[in-house]
């Protein structure tokens, strides 16, 4: 690799002597006016921005907060001509792309309500590629990234039906149960133009895989959180990892909730009922405040450090 030195001085700063007036010196070079400038400029900035405060003080106006928001991005699975998982009921067939954005508008309000930003991967019934998801949550600067779906098993016997909430976060797995599931959501990805490895370049996947490495605890932590709260209002089934491509984009840290289980009743109830899914959204909201503030409640960062997450 060829090194190259950037010289102390370079000659190229100046364009000869110029007796051009800044503010009360001559100067020999056009940089030194330009830091004259920008000195004098800054001290008008500075006297301004206090005699503002001043009179905001004077008027009972309080500053303008700096911090930076905390922005949730929704992503409510499916849409368009993708139904996700789907079960006849009656002459109606019942989709997850319909019940997804219930649960979806609902965690919104809640979220609102406790002070939070949101954003929408969709808020209606359209077509969203899996990578324009965690795109559109990186260009809105997300703190985090939550993705609602409902499981698809429906086994041969009817009376068998599984139930219950479960969170993922991205990982590998040796689960079975897990790496079907994440193949039922990543299916859609044969019919989209993903961009493929050959194409991204070395630098690229090295900063994006510093960014899944910095992000696993943090995202273990929020599916901790939202486990703890949601189990209080479903059966629990866990927090697992697996290979969701749609996480898998995302600069901040991420989880996917399957809410239920389309195929059974009572996991369907709990979504289209309106009171109960509320409750569900309640659940979430709260332990998204949770993750938020857990630095500042020892216990429940305890509480978040010892839980486990299925293999």
């Amino acid at each position: 690799m060829r090194k190259f030195r950037l010289p102390l001085k370079s000659n190229y700063l100046g364009f000869g002597i110029c007796l051009i007036f800044c503010g009360a010196a001559f100067c020999l070079r056009p940089s030194h006016c330009a830091a004259d400038d920008a000195n004098t400029s800054s001290q008008s900035s500075s006297k301004i921005q206090q005699k503002t405060l001043q009179n905001n003080q004077q008027k009972g106006i309080a500053p303008a907060s700096t911090k930076r928001p905390y922005v949730v991005a929704i992503d409510p699975g499916h849409g368009g001509i993708d139904n996700g998982a789907s079960i006849r009921i009656g002459a109606r067939t019942v989709t997850e792309k319909e019940l997804t954005l219930l649960v979806a508008k609902d965690l919104a309000e809640e979220l609102r309500k406790r002070g939070f930003e949101t954003v929408f991967t969709r808020d209606h019934d359209n077509d969203v590629s899996l990578a324009d998801r965690t795109a559109l949550a990186n260009r809105a600067k997300a703190s985090i990234f939550i993705s609602i779906h409902l499981n698809a098993l429906e086994p041969k016997n009817k009376n068998l039906v599984p139930n219950g909430i479960e969170t993922y976060i991205l990982n590998s797995t040796n689960d079975n149960s897990s790496k079907r599931l994440a193949d039922l959501e990543n299916n859609v990805l044969k019919d989209s133009k993903v961009k493929s490895a050959s194409s991204t370049s070395n630098i690229e996947l090295i900063v994006k895989d510093v960014i899944l490495e910095a992000n696993l605890k943090p995202s273990k932590e929020l599916a901790c959180a939202v486990q703890a709260h949601l189990k209080k209002v479903a059966r629990d089934r866990g927090i697992r990892q697996a290979l969701f491509y749609v996480l898998l984009g995302a600069d901040m840290p991420s989880i996917l909730i399957e809410t239920g289980f389309i195929a059974h009743p009572d996991d369907r109830d709990r979504i289209t009922n309106p009171k109960r899914r509320r409750a569900l959204a309640v659940a979430i909201a709260q332990a998204v405040d949770d993750f938020r503030h857990r630095r500042k409640n020892p216990a429940i960062a305890r509480q978040l450090n010892q839980c486990r997450v299925k293999d």
